[in-house]
């Protein structure tokens, strides 16, 4: 059984819908450890820009973990840098990727 994994996990582009459906809603992404844990470990997540995106990327994220469990979590990543009206937000362009850290608590 895994007491620490540091590792990362592609999340990939994401076309937001029309503005008429998506009013800053994040998108959901379901992450499996590599191994499972003994029990529930605590999880620190930060996104990671594309190496190999050709251009300059501005874009900025937040991310929240939601739900964890000895093989898995769950997060919610939105994008912040930038609103269209009534605060929908656009998707993004790139092979967006987290790194995480995810290790049981002594």
């Amino acid at each position: 059984m895994a007491e620490r994994i540091v590792s990362t996990h592609s999340v990939g582009k994401f076309a937001s819908p029309p503005t008429t459906q998506w009013i800053n809603s994040p998108l959901t992404v379901r992450v499996p450890f590599p191994a499972s844990f003994s029990r529930t470990p605590v999880v620190t997540v930060t996104t990671l820009q594309d190496p190999n995106y050709p251009g300059v990327l501005n874009d900025t994220f937040a991310t929240t973990v939601v739900k964890v469990t000895n093989t898995d979590f769950t997060l919610r990543i939105v994008r912040v840098d930038t609103v269209k009206p009534n605060y929908s937000a656009f998707g993004w362009d790139q092979n967006l990727q987290i790194g995480y850290t995810a290790e049981v608590p002594a």
